[in-house]
């Protein structure tokens, strides 16, 4: 894992705000918000667990569908802004991983979003244990943060 990918457990990502995600007030539209987080995780994966998303998908065979997804959103996020999200991994069970949101907008904080995921086989939709690569690499940028192993 590159450390300067997710210095102290967390990885950011910039994000424009572009005309076709915002809706007719102007702002953004909630659910590109959600885009943005998958689009986030995606590149999570990639920069910092070494582990490409389609890698993951088609070689290992395994999936991390969001299973629940708390959002607050705080401060309007307009076309033509570009956000930067703050991503954490929050807590690794056997098969879920919880990452945290922060979605920042001109030095305020936009969004904050909780979204819990399980590791899935795709051919089954059944929930598996965390494979060994994948619990290894998320307890790495987990414990950048001082959050250790749970």
């Amino acid at each position: 894992m590159p450390p300067s990918r997710a210095p102290n457990g967390v990885y950011r990502k910039n994000i424009p705000i572009r005309f076709a995600d915002v809706d007719f007030a102007r702002i953004l539209y909630f659910p590109r918000q959600f885009h943005f987080l998958h689009i986030t995780m995606e590149d999570f994966f990639r920069e910092v667990l070494d582990i490409p998303y389609s890698v993951m998908l088609k070689t290992d065979r395994i999936g991390f569908p969001t299973v629940h997804l708390d959002a607050d959103f705080l401060v309007p996020q307009e076309f033509g802004d570009e956000v930067e999200i703050a991503m954490r991994v929050v807590e690794i069970g056997k098969s879920k991983v919880v990452f945290g949101y922060e979605v920042l907008n001109k030095g305020k904080v936009a969004a904050r979003c909780t979204q819990t995921t399980v590791a899935v086989d795709p051919e089954k939709w059944k929930s598996i244990e965390l494979p060994g690569k994948y619990r290894a690499a998320l307890e790495k940028v987990k414990a950048l943060a001082g959050g250790g192993k749970k």
